[in-house]
């Protein structure tokens, strides 16, 4: 590798550390717009490095580094032994940079990773040299053509897509781009088969919907367009090219693609903030997510198209809507050039600097070779600390304890009567809090401070020297440090294994283990399952359980509903279809009790919930569960109900309010046929008048013509002739 390259490498890492160490100070209080504008910034320099390295003037820093003393060879006018020759050659054999009469140097000799692959293959350095070149500057190109494949492949996804004309669409659609205070104009399209929504284009932006989009309600398609409008407007599309062209350009560089993770992630929340932000209320917006996502999850959607819910963000984009106390600030002008400046600033110096290298002998009294030493040496240690907070939780007697290290975020709920003994104070009075939190695994220091019963601060964990061994003597295996963090967090030690075998569960091996911890099945879950009856035999199965939301209360909950002792995938499935007990009891309470479990699925997917049969009984629909299954599946709801009997069809039956609905008789249609003097006139006549293809253009057509006043008959008949002049 040349060192101009090996600069690129080494700077490119020092503006994503940069980056990464931003990110890390201010996700706790920043938007996501913020972050992602930060990402976006370093994604940007990334790609003008090699451009700015190159133009701009070079600033030398030498850098000394240690090295062992050459072997002497005793001047005793004998011959070197074999040894000492080959020991001579293979310490030459390490390119080192220097310094020489105050300028930098370079030698000659080939790479070290050069001279190891053409060892390994039998080539020569400079051979081997070419073939790493190669390498790079196919997976350089093989990613470009990707790149420029990309709108090939939106075309032909787009090529059996129609736009979409519709009058309720298009107001829609107005009407989220001005909330969003956006002029620039967005092709509408429908597709005709089921597509995840998606937004694509950088010039022409376009929305994609999916064919079965005509049956959402009103708010989901307000939902939808506010999203991906969001996208828009954020000049997303084109951010995404940007990120696409870097990881091409650093595509052997894993801190690149972890960027490009890191700005999606951001880009979806600020996105969901501005949804937020126009008024949609936040578990609305989550249940149109969570539907979007299981409806469309084996849905086509190319790369560089920004779908709408992929379902591996889908649990952090969840809990994030959700969270009431997030900043879902938008980036404000002054703010976003503040971050450029501060980019600019950081980023100037990096394009410039080089690091000269410059080798000193161990034992030399060059007094910069211990402190590095002992840097390097500490490098390799494991960091445990972090960040922790606690609040009151909605449960009485309970607090919330959140820990955070890294990318990882670990919650549990705690008696808080344990935690004030620990802490020896009363919390809701303490200002500042220093205490330890002992497990089996290691220990946890806790230190910070304390607001209105909310306290925040650091920690540091220390793990047990001992708790390897006992692991290891059980027959699981040894843990690593890191897997004493994961098991101390869940309190997970010789009597959680005890809880296992009494509860009937084989004895885990450590990876399991270690799983079991880290998706919080601790020793009160295990024991409250087992006391609930269920012992399912192996760990991974109780994982599963709790992976899908099924905990004792919700277990609890359904059995106090009518829906106890049901096996645990019938618990996983009602969990994953919404069906919990606040639903269950909803139900219950508007008349439907008794319902067995696959009818209540079957109507929670059908968007049958408490508030559409309220709504619904309101204005006089006594139905079944299942009638009101197939109204909602026609897209007969109060809206459309209330719409018709404003304009003087009320009391329509639900066949009629069906047949009406799936004829395209909606309240738009009457409304403007109304107005054009076919008011009034049976339902039946419009719904003839719809099939045939008399819309109000039509109608005003002929009416320019002189042709008004004309019978429902007689409009029908020129329709079907084609009298369209």
């Amino acid at each position: 590798m040349s060192p101009f390259a090996l600069d690129i490498i080494v700077r490119a890492s020092a503006l994503l550390a940069a980056a990464a160490l931003a990110d890390l100070v201010l996700r706790r209080r920043a938007s996501a717009a913020t972050l992602h504008r930060v990402w976006t910034l370093a994604i940007v320099a990334l790609l003008a490095l090699p451009i700015a390295s190159y133009v701009l003037p070079e600033w030398t820093v030498t850098i000394p580094i240690a090295r062992p003393l050459a072997p002497r060879v005793a001047s005793t006018g004998t011959a070197p032994s074999n040894a000492t020759i080959t020991a001579g050659v293979a310490s030459r054999a390490v390119p080192v940079p220097c310094i020489e009469d105050g300028r930098r140097c370079e030698s000659n000799r080939a790479p070290a990773g050069a001279s190891a692959l053409a060892n390994a293959a039998g080539l020569t350095p400079g051979a081997a040299l070419a073939a790493l070149y190669v390498v790079y500057a196919a997976g350089v190109v093989l990613l470009l053509v990707r790149l420029v494949l990309e709108p090939f492949v939106l075309r032909r996804l787009t090529r059996a897509s129609c736009d979409v004309t519709d009058a309720a669409w298009c107001r829609l659609r107005d009407a989220a781009a001005a909330q969003l205070r956006m002029s620039r104009s967005t092709r509408l399209m429908r597709s005709d088969r089921d597509v995840m929504p998606l937004t694509f284009g950088t010039i022409a932006p376009t929305i994609l919907l999916p064919a079965s989009a005509d049956e959402w309600t009103d708010d989901r398609r307000r939902t939808v367009l506010l999203h991906e409008l969001a996208h828009v407007a954020r000049r997303d599309c084109l951010v995404q090219r940007i990120a696409a062209c870097a990881c091409a350009l650093y595509w052997p560089h894993p801190g690149v693609w972890w960027a490009a993770k890191r700005l999606r992630t951001e880009r979806e929340f600020a996105c969901d903030d501005r949804v937020l932000a126009s008024g949609s209320a936040a578990r609305d917006y989550a249940g149109h997510l969570l539907d979007i996502a299981h409806a469309f999850r084996a849905a086509p959607a190319p790369a560089t198209a920004l779908g709408m819910a992929r379902a591996r963000q889908l649990e952090r984009r969840l809990l994030a809507i959700l969270d009431e106390a997030r900043n879902r600030a938008a980036l404000g002008r002054g703010r976003g050039i503040v971050l450029v400046a501060v980019a600019i600033a950081l980023f100037l110096p990096m394009a410039v600097l080089r690091a000269a290298l410059a080798p000193t002998d161990v034992g030399t009294s060059n007094p910069m070779v211990g402190p590095m030493l002992s840097l390097a040496g500490l490098a390799g240690q494991q960091d445990f600390t972090g960040t922790w907070e606690m609040h009151p939780s909605r449960t009485p007697g309970q607090v919330q304890l959140t820990i955070r290290r890294g990318q990882s975020t670990h919650g549990r709920t705690l008696p808080l009567a344990e935690l004030e003994r620990l802490a020896g104070t009363t919390l809701s009075a303490a200002t500042t809090v220093h205490f330890p939190i002992r497990r089996d695994a290691g220990t946890f220091t806790i230190d910070g401070t304390c607001r209105n019963s909310a306290c925040a601060g650091i920690f540091t964990f220390e793990p047990s020297a001992t708790f390897a061994a006992e692991l290891a003597k059980r027959g699981i295996g040894r843990p690593t440090p890191q897997d004493q963090f994961y098991l101390a967090i869940a309190d997970v030690g010789p009597a959680y294994l005890d809880t296992l075998a009494s509860a009937g569960y084989k004895t885990p091996d450590l990876q399991l283990l270690v799983r079991a911890a880290q998706h919080g099945v601790d020793r009160g879950y295990v024991r409250e399952m087992a006391d609930l009856g269920y012992r399912l035999g192996t760990l991974d199965r109780l994982i599963t359980l709790r992976d899908h939301g099924v905990d004792p209360e919700y277990v609890r909950g359904m059995a106090a509903n009518g829906l106890a002792k049901l096996s645990a995938d019938d618990l996983v499935r009602a969990r994953d279809h919404g069906v919990d007990p606040d639903y269950v009891g909803g139900v219950a309470a508007l008349g439907f009790r008794g319902l067995d479990l696959d009818a209540l699925v079957g109507a929670r997917d059908h968007g049958v919930d408490p508030e559409y049969i309220r709504a619904m009984q309101s204005l006089g629909h006594k139905l079944t569960i299942d009638g009101f299954t197939r109204t909602r599946d026609h897209g007969v709801d109060p809206e459309y109900v209330r719409g018709l009997a404003s304009l003087g069809y009320a009391g329509l039956t639900d066949d009629a309010l069906v047949g009406a609905r799936d004829h395209g008789v909606d309240p738009d249609y009457v409304r403007a046929m109304a107005e054009l003097g076919y008011k009034g006139i049976p339902l039946d006549a419009l719904i003839r008048m719809r099939d045939h293809g008399v819309d109000p253009a039509y109608v005003r057509r002929l009416q320019q013509r002189g042709l008004s006043n004309l019978s429902v008959d007689e409009i029908i008949r020129r329709r079907d002739r084609g009298d369209d002049r």
